[in-house]
Protein backbone atom coordinates (compact mmCIF):
# COMPACT_ATOMS: atom_id res chain seq x y z
CA UNK A 1 0.00 0.00 0.00
CA UNK A 2 1.21 3.58 -0.87
CA UNK A 3 1.77 5.94 2.15
CA UNK A 4 0.44 9.50 2.52
CA UNK A 5 2.82 12.52 2.01
CA UNK A 6 4.68 13.58 5.19
CA UNK A 7 3.05 17.02 6.12
CA UNK A 8 4.15 17.35 9.76
CA UNK A 9 1.41 19.34 11.56
CA UNK A 10 -0.05 20.66 8.30
CA UNK A 11 -3.48 19.55 7.29
CA UNK A 12 -3.48 16.31 5.31
CA UNK A 13 -4.22 16.68 1.67
CA UNK A 14 -6.13 14.19 -0.40
CA UNK A 15 -3.79 11.46 -1.39
CA UNK A 16 -2.97 11.29 -5.07
CA UNK A 17 -2.33 8.03 -6.94
CA UNK A 18 1.35 7.26 -7.18
CA UNK A 19 3.40 4.83 -9.17
CA UNK A 20 4.29 1.80 -7.01
CA UNK A 21 7.74 2.10 -5.57
CA UNK A 22 10.53 -0.01 -6.90
CA UNK A 23 10.78 -2.03 -3.73
CA UNK A 24 7.04 -2.80 -3.84
CA UNK A 25 7.31 -4.03 -7.41
CA UNK A 26 10.30 -6.10 -6.36
CA UNK A 27 8.18 -7.83 -3.73
CA UNK A 28 5.56 -8.78 -6.31
CA UNK A 29 8.16 -10.04 -8.78
CA UNK A 30 9.94 -12.05 -6.11
CA UNK A 31 6.65 -13.79 -5.32
CA UNK A 32 6.42 -14.87 -8.97
CA UNK A 33 10.08 -15.85 -8.96
CA UNK A 34 9.61 -17.91 -5.82
CA UNK A 35 6.83 -19.83 -7.54
CA UNK A 36 8.96 -20.45 -10.59
CA UNK A 37 11.87 -21.51 -8.39
CA UNK A 38 9.71 -24.02 -6.53
CA UNK A 39 8.46 -25.45 -9.82
CA UNK A 40 12.01 -25.70 -11.11
CA UNK A 41 13.17 -27.43 -7.94
CA UNK A 42 10.33 -29.96 -8.17
CA UNK A 43 11.16 -30.66 -11.80
CA UNK A 44 14.84 -31.14 -11.02
CA UNK A 45 13.99 -33.41 -8.09
CA UNK A 46 11.73 -35.54 -10.28
CA UNK A 47 14.49 -35.83 -12.89
CA UNK A 48 17.00 -36.88 -10.23
CA UNK A 49 14.63 -39.55 -8.92
CA UNK A 50 14.00 -40.77 -12.47
CA UNK A 51 17.74 -40.88 -13.16
CA UNK A 52 18.34 -42.94 -10.01
CA UNK A 53 15.76 -45.47 -11.23
CA UNK A 54 16.77 -45.43 -14.90
CA UNK A 55 17.99 -48.59 -16.69
CA UNK A 56 21.46 -47.04 -16.86
CA UNK A 57 21.49 -46.45 -13.10
CA UNK A 58 20.25 -49.97 -12.36
CA UNK A 59 22.87 -51.38 -14.73
CA UNK A 60 25.61 -49.46 -12.94
CA UNK A 61 24.45 -50.81 -9.58
CA UNK A 62 24.26 -54.37 -10.92
CA UNK A 63 27.93 -54.50 -11.91
CA UNK A 64 30.75 -53.86 -9.40
CA UNK A 65 33.10 -53.55 -12.38
CA UNK A 66 33.09 -51.83 -15.80
CA UNK A 67 30.28 -53.18 -17.97
CA UNK A 68 31.70 -53.84 -21.44
CA UNK A 69 29.09 -55.81 -23.42
CA UNK A 70 29.91 -58.11 -26.30
CA UNK A 71 27.14 -59.28 -28.62
CA UNK A 72 27.86 -62.26 -30.87
CA UNK A 73 26.16 -65.30 -32.41
CA UNK A 74 25.81 -68.28 -30.10
CA UNK A 75 27.55 -71.58 -30.77
CA UNK A 76 27.21 -75.08 -29.39
CA UNK A 77 29.98 -74.22 -26.90
CA UNK A 78 27.47 -71.84 -25.23
CA UNK A 79 25.01 -74.67 -24.70
CA UNK A 80 25.41 -75.01 -20.92
CA UNK A 81 25.22 -71.25 -20.35
CA UNK A 82 22.00 -71.04 -22.39
CA UNK A 83 20.42 -73.83 -20.36
CA UNK A 84 21.33 -72.16 -17.06
CA UNK A 85 20.05 -68.78 -18.24
CA UNK A 86 16.81 -70.26 -19.57
CA UNK A 87 16.11 -72.06 -16.29
CA UNK A 88 16.70 -68.89 -14.31
CA UNK A 89 14.69 -66.59 -16.59
CA UNK A 90 11.58 -68.77 -16.85
CA UNK A 91 10.17 -69.78 -13.44
CA UNK A 92 7.57 -72.01 -15.11
CA UNK A 93 9.40 -75.16 -16.30
CA UNK A 94 6.76 -75.71 -18.99
CA UNK A 95 7.73 -72.44 -20.67
CA UNK A 96 11.44 -73.28 -20.92
CA UNK A 97 13.26 -74.73 -23.89
CA UNK A 98 14.70 -78.09 -22.89
CA UNK A 99 18.46 -78.81 -22.92
CA UNK A 100 17.85 -81.12 -25.89
CA UNK A 101 16.23 -78.30 -27.87
CA UNK A 102 19.15 -75.98 -27.16
CA UNK A 103 21.61 -78.60 -28.32
CA UNK A 104 19.58 -79.16 -31.50
CA UNK A 105 19.07 -75.47 -32.31
CA UNK A 106 22.63 -74.37 -31.57
CA UNK A 107 23.96 -77.19 -33.74
CA UNK A 108 21.49 -76.97 -36.62
CA UNK A 109 21.07 -73.19 -37.05
CA UNK A 110 23.36 -71.22 -34.71
CA UNK A 111 23.33 -68.27 -37.13
CA UNK A 112 19.76 -67.55 -36.00
CA UNK A 113 20.75 -67.02 -32.38
CA UNK A 114 22.50 -64.25 -30.48
CA UNK A 115 24.07 -63.79 -27.06
CA UNK A 116 24.94 -60.74 -24.97
CA UNK A 117 28.09 -61.35 -22.92
CA UNK A 118 30.40 -59.40 -20.65
CA UNK A 119 34.00 -60.08 -19.63
CA UNK A 120 34.50 -60.96 -15.97
CA UNK A 121 37.71 -61.54 -14.03
CA UNK A 122 36.63 -63.97 -11.29
CA UNK A 123 39.22 -62.87 -8.70
CA UNK A 124 38.06 -59.25 -9.03
CA UNK A 125 34.35 -59.89 -8.53
CA UNK A 126 34.20 -62.11 -5.48
CA UNK A 127 30.73 -61.97 -4.01
CA UNK A 128 29.16 -61.08 -7.37
CA UNK A 129 26.99 -63.94 -8.53
CA UNK A 130 25.04 -64.69 -11.68
CA UNK A 131 23.55 -67.93 -12.94
CA UNK A 132 25.91 -68.36 -15.89
CA UNK A 133 29.21 -67.49 -14.20
CA UNK A 134 30.10 -71.08 -13.24
CA UNK A 135 29.89 -72.33 -16.84
CA UNK A 136 31.43 -69.27 -18.53
CA UNK A 137 34.20 -69.93 -21.06
CA UNK A 138 37.67 -68.28 -20.96
CA UNK A 139 38.01 -65.17 -23.09
CA UNK A 140 41.46 -66.26 -24.24
CA UNK A 141 43.51 -69.39 -23.69
CA UNK A 142 46.20 -68.98 -21.00
CA UNK A 143 45.11 -65.43 -20.21
CA UNK A 144 46.87 -64.35 -17.01
CA UNK A 145 43.81 -62.91 -15.24
CA UNK A 146 41.66 -65.93 -16.22
CA UNK A 147 38.91 -63.66 -17.56
CA UNK A 148 35.75 -65.39 -18.74
CA UNK A 149 32.92 -64.38 -21.06
CA UNK A 150 29.64 -64.50 -19.11
CA UNK A 151 26.28 -64.85 -20.85
CA UNK A 152 23.74 -62.26 -19.64
CA UNK A 153 20.98 -62.54 -22.26
CA UNK A 154 20.20 -64.68 -25.28
CA UNK A 155 17.87 -65.07 -28.24
CA UNK A 156 17.50 -68.53 -29.79
CA UNK A 157 15.53 -69.18 -32.98
CA UNK A 158 14.88 -71.52 -35.89
CA UNK A 159 13.13 -71.00 -39.24
CA UNK A 160 9.61 -72.12 -40.13
CA UNK A 161 7.40 -72.07 -43.23
CA UNK A 162 4.26 -70.45 -41.82
CA UNK A 163 3.82 -66.79 -40.91
CA UNK A 164 3.10 -67.69 -37.28
CA UNK A 165 4.62 -70.32 -35.01
CA UNK A 166 2.97 -73.74 -34.73
CA UNK A 167 3.62 -76.50 -32.21
CA UNK A 168 5.64 -78.43 -34.79
CA UNK A 169 7.99 -75.43 -35.05
CA UNK A 170 8.52 -75.51 -31.29
CA UNK A 171 9.44 -79.18 -31.45
CA UNK A 172 12.58 -80.95 -32.71
CA UNK A 173 13.27 -84.31 -34.43
CA UNK A 174 14.45 -86.82 -31.85
CA UNK A 175 16.81 -88.46 -34.34
CA UNK A 176 18.24 -85.18 -35.68
CA UNK A 177 21.84 -86.34 -35.27
CA UNK A 178 21.24 -89.11 -37.82
CA UNK A 179 19.52 -86.86 -40.34
CA UNK A 180 22.66 -85.05 -41.44
CA UNK A 181 20.88 -81.70 -41.61
CA UNK A 182 17.84 -82.98 -43.48
CA UNK A 183 14.54 -81.35 -42.53
CA UNK A 184 11.54 -83.18 -41.10
CA UNK A 185 8.06 -81.99 -40.17
CA UNK A 186 9.35 -80.88 -36.77
CA UNK A 187 11.84 -78.19 -35.87
CA UNK A 188 14.01 -76.04 -38.11
CA UNK A 189 12.92 -75.62 -41.75
CA UNK A 190 15.89 -74.44 -43.79
CA UNK A 191 13.70 -73.30 -46.69
CA UNK A 192 11.35 -71.32 -44.45
CA UNK A 193 11.11 -67.54 -44.75
CA UNK A 194 9.97 -66.92 -41.17
CA UNK A 195 12.33 -66.72 -38.21
CA UNK A 196 10.68 -68.44 -35.27
CA UNK A 197 12.01 -66.71 -32.16
CA UNK A 198 11.69 -69.29 -29.41
CA UNK A 199 13.54 -67.80 -26.48
CA UNK A 200 14.40 -64.32 -25.27
CA UNK A 201 16.00 -64.70 -21.86
CA UNK A 202 17.65 -62.13 -19.59
CA UNK A 203 19.20 -62.96 -16.24
CA UNK A 204 16.62 -62.14 -13.52
CA UNK A 205 19.29 -60.18 -11.63
CA UNK A 206 19.67 -57.87 -14.62
CA UNK A 207 16.09 -57.48 -15.75
CA UNK A 208 15.03 -53.83 -15.89
CA UNK A 209 18.57 -52.75 -16.88
CA UNK A 210 17.83 -52.42 -20.59
CA UNK A 211 19.60 -55.62 -21.69
CA UNK A 212 16.44 -57.00 -23.28
CA UNK A 213 16.08 -53.89 -25.44
CA UNK A 214 19.76 -54.02 -26.37
CA UNK A 215 19.78 -57.62 -27.56
CA UNK A 216 16.40 -57.46 -29.32
CA UNK A 217 17.39 -54.35 -31.28
CA UNK A 218 20.72 -55.94 -32.25
CA UNK A 219 19.05 -59.20 -33.24
CA UNK A 220 16.35 -57.62 -35.38
CA UNK A 221 18.91 -55.43 -37.13
CA UNK A 222 21.10 -58.46 -37.81
CA UNK A 223 18.23 -60.53 -39.19
CA UNK A 224 17.02 -57.62 -41.30
CA UNK A 225 20.48 -57.17 -42.82
CA UNK A 226 21.03 -60.88 -43.38
CA UNK A 227 18.16 -61.39 -45.82
CA UNK A 228 17.57 -64.84 -44.33
CA UNK A 229 13.84 -64.32 -43.89
CA UNK A 230 10.89 -62.05 -44.62
CA UNK A 231 9.60 -61.82 -41.08
CA UNK A 232 10.26 -62.65 -37.42
CA UNK A 233 7.50 -64.41 -35.51
CA UNK A 234 7.09 -65.28 -31.84
CA UNK A 235 4.48 -66.25 -29.28
CA UNK A 236 4.12 -64.48 -25.93
CA UNK A 237 1.80 -64.13 -22.97
CA UNK A 238 -0.79 -61.34 -23.12
CA UNK A 239 1.08 -59.05 -20.70
CA UNK A 240 4.04 -58.91 -23.14
CA UNK A 241 2.07 -57.97 -26.25
CA UNK A 242 2.65 -54.22 -25.81
CA UNK A 243 6.34 -54.82 -25.05
CA UNK A 244 6.94 -56.49 -28.42
CA UNK A 245 4.79 -53.95 -30.23
CA UNK A 246 7.42 -51.37 -29.32
CA UNK A 247 9.90 -53.32 -31.46
CA UNK A 248 7.66 -53.22 -34.51
CA UNK A 249 5.82 -56.51 -33.95
CA UNK A 250 2.14 -56.73 -34.87
CA UNK A 251 -0.31 -58.60 -32.67
CA UNK A 252 -2.20 -60.93 -35.03
CA UNK A 253 -4.38 -62.68 -32.45
CA UNK A 254 -4.39 -65.64 -30.11
CA UNK A 255 -2.03 -68.44 -31.02
CA UNK A 256 -3.10 -72.01 -31.76
CA UNK A 257 0.15 -73.28 -30.24
CA UNK A 258 -0.40 -75.34 -27.11
CA UNK A 259 3.23 -75.41 -26.01
CA UNK A 260 3.53 -75.13 -22.23
CA UNK A 261 -0.24 -75.23 -21.76
CA UNK A 262 -1.22 -72.66 -24.41
CA UNK A 263 -2.63 -69.20 -23.77
CA UNK A 264 -0.16 -67.56 -26.16
CA UNK A 265 -0.50 -64.66 -28.57
CA UNK A 266 0.98 -64.49 -32.08
CA UNK A 267 3.33 -61.58 -32.82
CA UNK A 268 4.81 -60.97 -36.27
CA UNK A 269 7.37 -58.39 -37.37
CA UNK A 270 7.87 -57.90 -41.08
CA UNK A 271 11.12 -56.63 -42.58
CA UNK A 272 11.97 -52.97 -41.92
CA UNK A 273 8.95 -51.97 -39.80
CA UNK A 274 8.53 -48.53 -38.27
CA UNK A 275 9.42 -48.52 -34.57
CA UNK A 276 7.10 -47.06 -31.96
CA UNK A 277 7.92 -43.41 -31.07
CA UNK A 278 8.73 -44.46 -27.48
CA UNK A 279 10.92 -47.34 -28.62
CA UNK A 280 13.79 -47.89 -26.21
CA UNK A 281 12.30 -45.77 -23.45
Amino acid sequence: MASLPDGGGAPQEKATPQTPRANEQAVDESDDADGEFVTLQKTMSQKRRAAKDSPESRLHKAFPFPYLPNIRPLTISDYKSCVELENAAFPNPEHRASPEKFEYRLTTCPELSLGLFCTVVPDQVRGWEIETLACAKPVETDRADKAVSVLLAHIVSTKCCGEVIADSDMDYPRDWRKLGGKCTNAGHQESGRTIALHSLAVSPKLQGCGLGITIVKAYLQQMNNSGLADRVSLICQDYLVSYYERFGFTHVGKSKAQFGGGGWHDMVRFSSPVFSPDFGS
